[in-house]
């Protein structure tokens, strides 16, 4: 009867113990994954939209203690809801933001836009490789 016991209770045992460092594993990355995404947080210092062309420049400011990496950015106009510009292929040197560093993203709309008109809003989100974004409002400034 010991025989069978003692093997059997040593596989029982050595599984359970695996099984409950597997799962401090998954609670210590699940832990600072959380941790890094809370201290995540970028600015927008400036947008350019370029008169008479469809390019826009995103100056960003990284102000957090993690690095960040830029997932995808849109653009919406808000006066007719119509997406401007979907972009979720950045070039990694435009899409990495080191700490206390800034960039410069370069876009170009898809469609004809006229930057000239003052009366329509822009908004402007910024989604991270963390699953946070950021967003703002902005109107073009050219005539």
């Amino acid at each position: 009867m010991l025989a069978i016991v003692v093997p059997i209770g040593v596989v029982i045992l050595s599984t359970g113990l695996y099984e409950v460092a597997d799962f401090n594993r998954f609670l210590t990355v699940t832990r600072d994954q959380g941790i890094n995404a809370v201290r995540e947080d970028i600015i927008f210092e400036h947008v350019r939209f370029e008169p008479s062309t469809n390019k826009i420049t995103v100056s960003l400011r990284n102000i957090s203690t993690v690095e960040t990496t830029v997932h995808r950015i849109t653009i919406v106009n808000m006066t007719n809801q119509r997406l401007i510009i979907y972009n979720d292929t950045l070039p990694l040197s435009q899409s990495i933001i080191h700490l206390k560093d800034d960039t410069d993203i370069i876009l170009f709309a898809k469609s004809s836009v006229s930057w000239t008109d003052n009366g329509k809003d822009y908004k402007i989100s910024i989604t991270t490789g963390r699953g946070n974004f950021f967003d703002t409002v902005v109107r073009p400034y050219n005539t």
